[in-house]
């Protein structure tokens, strides 16, 4: 059984209809009682019994106990409902991926724009929001570079109180060395490490300003953009809650290569070319990188 953490509906939706040759945009199915004691009989026989398998095939019961006779029919009709959402987003996604899979469609290699891609790996989610969290002036990175400094400072007080003391006594160099060092690195490493923190958040602002998506996912050579509407669970969360071999199905909408130039034929144009080069440097060491669109994550 998959576990969605991410799923495309448009998209599967319009898979399932080239598939199927048209969608199915609503099903519904009613009955009417005039007689009040069929009606309790033969609704709490269907609610009793084995509906999902006799509608559907699911192979599940659906149990209940009907208390009165005006709130039978809406029993009956949030059951179904729920039924049919269940096909109509998680087994859709069934039968595409076995049509894809089935049709060998799913690529792995030499990929290009429209290829159809499955990434099953550990990946590295990338939330601006999270990540400017934490480079802010009161985030983690601050935190742990003044722990850091502590624990130097904590070494330089213990190696000079090892240091035998009187007159004649003559320190190793090697010791005076470490010491020297030890005292300026302590030194500078607030002014450093504010430095540092101070790039790190620039470039993040800077980034998250040109980039038309506020988390992505990101694994080898794949960049993936997120939109919020499509996570099973809140996307502010999942940086820090998921974690592991995440699968991907999705298809690739650009390629970003280093080495390509192009002729420009106006002035916009080159505008792309630098947020191309913008996500190329998230990714190290990397002359090509593949964007995908994310059909579904699951577990």
């Amino acid at each position: 059984m998959r576990r969605f953490l991410y799923y495309n509906q448009d998209s599967i939706n319009s898979f399932l209809a080239q598939i199927e040759k048209g969608l199915l945009q609503m099903q519904q199915a009613g009955s009417s009682y005039t007689d009040s004691n069929t009606t309790n009989s033969e609704l709490h026989s269907s609610v009793t019994g084995d509906l999902s398998a006799k509608l559907f095939g699911l192979g599940t019961s659906l149990k209940g106990d009907i208390k009165a006779i005006e709130s039978e029919n809406v029993v009956i009709s949030e059951m179904n409902k729920s039924i049919h959402e269940i096909i109509l987003h998680d087994f859709a996604f069934d039968k595409v991926y076995d049509y894809l899979s089935n049709n060998k469609m799913i690529c792995s290699d030499n990929l290009k724009i429209c290829d159809v891609v499955l990434s099953e790996e550990v990946p590295t989610f990338l939330d601006f929001g999270y990540i400017q969290g934490l480079f802010a002036s009161n985030g983690v990175y601050k935190l742990a570079s003044e722990q850091s400094r502590k624990e130097m400072e904590s070494q330089l007080n213990e190696l000079r109180q090892n240091i035998p003391k009187g007159k004649g006594v003559q320190i190793p160099q090697a010791v005076s060395a470490q010491i020297k060092l030890l005292e300026n690195t302590v030194k500078n490493a607030g002014k450093d490490s504010e430095n540092e923190r101070k790039e790190l958040e620039r470039t993040f602002d800077a980034i998250r300003s040109v980039l038309p998506y506020k988390r992505f996912l990101m694994t080898d050579c794949l960049l993936i953009p997120l939109v919020d509407d499509y996570f099973r669970d809140d996307p502010n969360i999942v940086s820090f809650k998921y974690g592991g071999k995440i699968s991907m199905l999705g298809y690739v909408t650009n390629v970003i290569t280093e080495d390509v130039k192009l002729n420009h034929s106006n002035d916009i144009s080159p505008l792309y070319d630098m947020l191309n080069a913008v996500m190329l440097k998230l990714f190290k060491d990397k002359g090509e990188v593949f964007i995908i669109h994310p059909i579904a994550l699951f577990y």
